[in-house]
């Protein structure tokens, strides 16, 4: 995972909102009884991991931490850090900043403005500072504006929402999907349910399918060898790497990466 200091703009004298870049390492803990400030927390990178109401979720990448005035919770990374971008509001009583925190994956809109918060701390111009406010703001209220929506889902479609980010964020990692959503604090017969009613697809196939789809991005965009993509993908072997991806393609990860070579015709 890519590792970069912090870096959070410096706010100017009595402004109470400040938004950049946040980051926090591997084994990181945090807990709150009462929370003093509205903060909402978009991970791009690594994984955070939230707990409150006695369940504990995964704030995968693409997903975001709503964390509210006078709430309890605590944030902690196990062994992976992350990264991603943060808006925070101090001394501001609006009702909506106040309440319940939670964790909700990010729409389309919302998410695309973290990666351009992302986008300009990478590349800060005249202005940064002003600008990443503006756009973690707007972040946030649409983070609070979905975050309305879902409390009002039936709370299968946000399981099946929770599993398949932890999915994504553990495809890596050669744990199964089994092993993988058992930790989510339901069972996996319960979130396999959900996810299968909302995907249409077993939590099983998606791993495998979102696995090969990772692969087919390594072989056509890098120039590492098929051994190396297998064992990042967490294959116990190029040999069952290689079955995998061809029982799913219908081709070998060395034919494939042939066919989709930049440059070269299919």
């Amino acid at each position: 995972m890519r590792r970069t200091s912090q870096r959070v703009p410096r706010p100017f004298p009595g402004r109470r909102r400040n938004a950049g870049q946040k980051s926090q390492p591997p084994h990181y803990s945090y807990a709150s009884g009462d929370y003093d400030i509205f903060h909402v927390i978009c991970v791009l990178r690594g994984r955070l991991f939230f707990q409150g109401g006695g369940v504990e979720r995964p704030v995968a990448p693409g997903m975001i931490a709503i964390l509210r005035l006078g709430s309890a919770f605590r944030l902690h990374t196990g062994r992976v850090g992350y990264e991603g971008v943060f808006f925070i509001a101090i001394g501001e009583e609006r009702p909506a900043f106040r309440g319940d925190s939670g964790v909700i994956s990010a729409d389309p809109e919302t998410l695309a403005l973290a990666e351009a918060m992302d986008r300009e701390i990478a590349s800060p111009g005249r202005g940064s500072g002003e600008l990443l406010v503006g756009l973690g703001c707007a972040m946030a209220w649409r983070a609070i504006r979905q975050s309305a929506g879902e409390s009002e889902m039936e709370s299968g479609r946000d399981w099946a929402m929770t599993a398949r980010a932890a999915l994504e964020a553990t495809l890596t990692t050669g744990r199964s999907a089994r092993d993988v959503l058992s930790a989510l604090g339901l069972s996996y017969r319960q979130v396999s349910r959900h996810f299968s009613a909302e995907f249409g697809i077993s939590p099983k196939r998606y791993q495998v399918e979102a696995r090969i789809r990772e692969a087919q991005r390594l072989l056509s965009g890098t120039g590492q060898s098929i051994t190396s993509i297998a064992f990042e993908l967490g294959y116990p072997s190029s040999q069952h790497f290689a079955t995998q991806f061809r029982g799913q393609t219908g081709v070998t990860p060395g034919a494939w990466r042939l066919r989709n070579r930049p440059g070269t015709g299919s």
